[in-house]
C-alpha cells in the first residue's frame, strides 16, 4: 500500500541553484547519526542488567498520543520491556512525553541516557549540549513504514498546481523543531530558485491545515502523516487537499542513546535485542512488526546566513 497518500505528487522538473528569500545554507555541524551495526556481536542475556532512561514520544503510543488518533495509537510498550528484562536483561525506564516541546527540557535535565522520538528533536540538541546522540533502531508505525517526509500541500480547488507556482505566495511551514516542515522543505525551495512572497512558521500541522482552509495561506507543508494521525483528522479532510510536492525521507521515529552516557557496546547490546523482538517475535501490544536497522541519516539543518 502506498505510505499515506493517494492524491496525486507533481515533483520539480527543475532544479536551479539559486537563494531563497532568506538565504540560507547548510550547517555542516552534523555527522552520520545511525548507530554502526556491529555483526560480530550476538544478542545475548548479559550477566548483569543494563538499565537505560529513555524519554518517549511516540505518535502511535496509546501513552503518548493525541486522544484523537486513539485507533492507530494502540501501541504500549509493557509487553516489550518485559521481554527485554527477561530475555537480555536489559531494563528500560521510559518517561512518557505528551508534549513534543518537553523533550529538550527532559534530556537536558541530565536524567536520561536517550529517547524514542522524531529523532531531530534530540540531535538539534547536540551542538550547543553535551550529548553525543546516536541512532540504535528505526520503529515501524502501524502501516509498517519507518520513513518521514513532509509535503506541501494546497486545496483542492487551489490554481497552484506545481512547486514553481509557490513563487509570489504566502505558505505555512514548521519551526525550526520541525525538520521535515522547516529544513527540508526551505532546502528544497532554495535549490529550485522557489522565492514565496512571505513564509509563516507555524508549531503543529494543524495549524498549517487550518491556515489553508482560512484563506491565510496558498501553501501549506505539513508531516506526511498528519491527515490520518494527527489532530487534523478532527476537521481535515485527505481528499480536500492536493499535493503537489514532497521531500526527501528521513527517519519517522528512532531508539536513541547518548554515547556519552551509554558504552558502545552496550548499545549494540540494545540495538540487537530490539531488533532480535522484531518481525514475528514482536509483541501484537506494540502494533506493528517492531525495529529495523537505523537508515543512514545525516541531518543538514539550515541556518539563516550571517553577514
Amino acid at each position: 500500500m502506498n505510505r499515506y497518500f493517494t492524491f496525486p505528487v507533481i515533483l520539480a522538473a527543475c532544479m536551479i541553484m539559486a537563494g531563497c528569500k532568506e538565504n540560507r545554507s547548510s550547517s555542516g555541524a552534523y555527522k552520520e547519526t545511525a548507530f554502526e551495526y556491529r555483526k560480530n556481536v550476538q544478542a545475548v542475556k548479559l550477566s548483569k542488567t543494563l538499565t537505560l532512561r529513555l524519554v518517549v514520544n511516540d505518535t502511535y503510543c496509546k501513552k503518548t498520543a493525541c486522544q484523537c488518533i486513539q485507533n492507530l495509537a494502540s501501541r504500549e510498550y509493557e509487553e516489550l520491556t518485559a521481554k527485554l528484562r527477561r530475555d537480555y536483561n536489559i531494563n528500560l525506564e521510559l518517561s512518557w512525553c505528551m508534549d513534543e516541546k518537553n523533550i529538550e527540557g527532559m534530556l537536558k535535565s541530565g536524567k536520561f541516557d536517550g529517547a524514542i522520538c522524531k529523532p531531530w528533536f534530540a540531535f538539534r540538541l547536540m551542538p550547543a549540549g553535551n550529548f553525543r546522540f546516536s541512532r540504535i533502531a528505526d520503529v515501524f508505525d502501524p502501516f509498517e513504514n519507518s520513513l518521514l517526509g513532509g509535503i506541501f500541500i494546497v486545496r483542492k480547488e487551489s490554481p497552484i498546481q506545481k512547486p514553481a507556482d509557490i513563487t509570489g505566495k504566502t505558505i505555512a511551514i514548521g519551526q525550526e523543531d520541525s525538520y521535515e516542515k522547516n529544513h527540508l522543505a526551505l532546502k528544497m525551495l532554495d535549490q529550485a530558485g522557489i522565492k514565496p512572497d512571505k513564509i509563516i512558521r507555524r508549531s503543529i500541522c494543524s495549524e498549517g491545515i487550518n491556515m489553508l482552509l482560512d484563506n491565510q495561506a496558498d501553501v501549506a507543508v505539513i508531516s506526511d502523516y498528519a491527515l490520518i494521525a494527527s489532530c487534523a483528522v478532527d476537521f481535515a479532510e485527505e481528499d480536500a487537499f492536493r499535493t503537489i510536492w514532497k521531500t526527501s525521507d528521513i527517519p519517522l521515529c528512532s531508539v536513541i542513546l547518548d554515547l556519552n552516557r551509554v558504552s558502545k557496546a552496550e548499545a549494540a547490546q540494545l540495538q540487537l535485542a530490539l531488533l532480535a523482538l522484531s518481525g514475528k517475535k514482536c509483541p501484537e501490544s506494540f502494533a506493528s512488526s517492531g525495529f529495523v536497522k537505523p537508515m543512514f541519516w545525516i541531518p543538514e539543518p539550515y541556518q539563516v546566513k550571517t553577514n
